[in-house]
C-alpha cells in the first residue's frame, strides 16, 4: 500500500502506457533468487571462518589472487600507450598546414558520398523542368566567374577579391528575385554590403602580403591539379546530387502546411516571416542569440588588438601629398566636421541625409514584414547600413562623438524582448513561443491586427542591430588607437 502508489508515478512515464500486471508482497516464499542469495551469504561467511586466522597472523602479504595486479599503474601505462599511439597517428595522418586538412576532409565527405551512391546509384527524377533562360544562364556565369576570381586573387589582392566576391553575392541577390523569393533576395542584399565593408576594415589591419615569384615545380603542379581534381568533382557532385532532389516530386511536402496555417494561426500572409518568428521561432531565437555571442565574442578580442606596425602606415597615395597640406580628403581627423567646407562636405552632408531615411525605411520594413517583404532581421540590416555610413564618411570619433551608440545594451534588450515573449505565452498556459493574435480598434487607424510575434521581431530587429554595430566598433577603434600609435611614436 505504501510503495505501490510511488512505483506507479515513477514506471508510468517510463511505459509510456498502462502498466503490466506486477505484484508487490513482503514474502513470496523461497524462490530461487533468494536462495541464491542465501548461497552467496553462507558461502562468505564460510570463507571468513576459514580464513580469518591466517589473516590475522599475516600469512597473506597480498590480496589471494590478485594481489600481484597494480590498478593504478596500469591505468598510468595504459595511458601512456594511448598517447603516444595517438602522437603516432598524428606524425602519420596530420600536419599543421590548413591546405592537407582541408583536402583530406572535403576527399572524405566525397568518399562517403560515392559510397553511399554505389548501392543506391544515382538517377534523375520525372519532374518536369523550366526552360533554361539564356539570361539567367549569363547571370550564373558572371556569378561563378566571380566566385572562381577571388579564390584566384584572395592570397595577394584582397581588394580585388573582395569586389569579386561582392559581384558574386549580388549574382546571388538576383537570383532570389528571378526565383521570386523578395525575401530573401532583400536580406542578402543588405547582408552583402554589411559584410562587405566589415571585410574591408578586417583586412585594412591584416600584414601585407607580396607577391614572391617561385619556379613552379613538378610536385606544386601536381598538388595544384590534385586540388583542382577534387574541387571539381565535389562541386559537380552537389551539382549532381541536388539537380536529383529538385527532379524529384515531393508528395509528402510540408510547404502546404506552412501555406495554409500561415494567416489562420500566424496573423500574417507573408509566409517566410511567419515561419521566422512564429513556427521555428525558437530557432529563430537560438539564430540571434548565436549572433549576440559572435558579436561580443569579436568586440571582446579585439578591445585590446594593436595593429601589426607595418599596416598602420598610410598608403602610398597619401603619403606623396606635401607634408604642409592640410585636407580632409587626405585624413578627416585633421578637420573637427567632415561637411565643413572641403572635399567631403558633399559626401557628407548626404550621409547625414541618409541617417533619417534609412531609420524611416527601416520602420517601414519593420512594420510590412508580417505581410509583405520586410521583417526585423532586414530592418535592423538598414539601420545599421545607414549608421555605417557615418562612420566611412565622418569617421569614428565624430559619430562617437554625436551618437550615443549603447551597442551592448541593443543586444542585451533584444534577447530579453526575446524570452520574455516566449515566456508570456507560458504564463497564459500555452508552450514557450506561441503566437497569438489581438483584433484591435485604434482611433482613426481603424480595425488592426496585432500578433505577439510583432515583440518577437522587435527582439531580432534589436540584436541585429546592436551585434553588427558592436563588431563594427570593434573593427573601426583600430584606426583610432593606430592613429594614437603613430603620434605618440613621433612625439619628442
Amino acid at each position: 500500500m505504501s510503495i505501490g502508489p510511488a512505483l506507479s508515478a515513477a514506471a508510468l512515464p517510463v511505459v509510456g502506457g498502462v502498466l503490466p500486471e506486477y505484484s508487490l508482497k513482503l514474502w513470496h516464499g523461497f524462490t530461487a533468487p533468494m536462495m541464491m542469495s542465501l548461497i552467496a551469504i553462507g558461502g562468505g561467511i564460510v570463507l571468513y571462518l576459514w580464513l580469518r586466522k591466517p589473516l590475522a597472523a599475516g600469512r597473506f602479504k597480498r590480496t589471494p589472487l590478485i594481489g600481484r595486479f597494480d590498478g593504478k599503474l596500469a591505468y598510468e601505462h595504459t595511458l601512456a600507450g594511448l598517447n603516444s599511439l595517438a602522437r603516432l597517428v598524428l606524425k602519420l595522418f596530420s600536419t599543421r598546414r590548413l591546405q592537407p586538412q582541408l583536402f583530406w576532409l572535403i576527399g572524405g565527405g566525397v568518399l562517403a558520398a560515392l559510397s553511399a551512391l554505389w548501392d543506391l546509384g544515382l538517377s534523375w527524377g520525372e519532374s518536369r523542368s523550366i526552360a533554361l533562360s539564356p539570361t539567367f544562364a549569363t547571370l550564373w556565369l558572371v556569378g561563378m566567374a566571380g566566385a572562381i576570381g577571388a579564390a584566384w586573387q584572395a592570397k595577394y589582392h584582397r581588394l580585388a577579391a573582395l569586389t569579386m566576391m561582392s559581384a558574386a553575392g549580388l549574382i546571388t541577390c538576383l537570383t532570389f528575385v528571378w526565383f521570386s523569393a523578395p525575401d530573401l533576395a532583400l536580406t542578402q542584399l543588405s547582408v552583402e554590403i554589411v559584410t562587405t565593408v566589415l571585410f574591408l576594415l578586417g583586412l585594412r589591419w591584416l600584414p601585407k602580403r607580396v607577391p614572391v615569384d617561385l619556379p613552379i615545380t613538378g610536385a606544386t603542379l601536381a598538388r595544384r591539379s590534385r586540388d583542382l581534381a577534387l574541387a571539381l568533382l565535389a562541386g559537380a557532385g552537389m551539382a549532381a546530387l541536388a539537380y536529383a532532389m529538385l527532379t524529384r516530386p515531393f508528395p509528402q511536402s510540408i510547404s502546404p502546411h506552412f501555406l495554409t496555417r500561415t494567416l489562420p494561426e500566424g496573423g500574417g500572409t507573408n509566409v517566410v516571416n511567419v515561419i521566422l518568428v512564429d513556427f521555428r521561432s525558437f530557432d529563430t531565437m537560438g539564430e540571434i542569440t548565436v549572433l549576440a555571442a559572435v558579436a561580443l565574442t569579436v568586440y571582446a578580442l579585439l578591445r585590446r588588438f594593436r595593429p601589426p606596425h607595418e599596416s598602420i602606415a598610410s598608403p602610398a597615395q597619401q603619403r606623396a601629398v606635401p607634408a604642409d597640406l592640410t585636407t580632409d580628403l587626405v585624413n578627416p581627423r585633421t578637420v573637427p566636421d567632415t561637411a565643413a567646407p572641403g572635399f567631403m562636405l558633399a559626401p557628407a552632408v548626404t550621409a547625414r541625409l541618409v541617417l533619417p531615411i534609412g531609420i524611416m525605411v527601416a520602420i517601414y520594413l519593420f512594420m510590412r514584414g508580417h505581410n509583405e517583404s520586410g521583417g526585423g532581421f532586414v530592418a535592423g540590416l538598414v539601420v545599421s547600413i545607414a549608421v555605417i555610413v557615418q562612420y566611412m564618411v565622418a569617421g569614428t570619433q565624430w559619430v562617437e562623438a554625436h551618437m550615443k551608440l549603447r551597442r551592448t545594451r541593443w543586444v542585451a534588450a533584444g534577447l530579453l524582448f526575446a524570452v520574455t515573449t516566449g515566456l508570456g505565452a507560458l504564463a497564459f498556459g500555452y508552450p514557450f513561443l506561441t503566437t497569438h493574435t489581438a483584433q484591435l480598434h485604434l482611433p482613426l487607424l481603424g480595425e488592426i491586427h496585432v500578433p505577439s510575434a510583432l515583440f518577437f521581431d522587435i527582439g531580432v530587429f534589436t540584436v541585429v542591430v546592436g551585434a553588427t554595430l558592436l563588431i563594427l566598433t570593434a573593427l573601426a577603434h583600430q584606426s583610432v588607437r593606430s592613429h594614437r600609435e603613430s603620434t605618440h611614436a613621433g612625439a619628442p
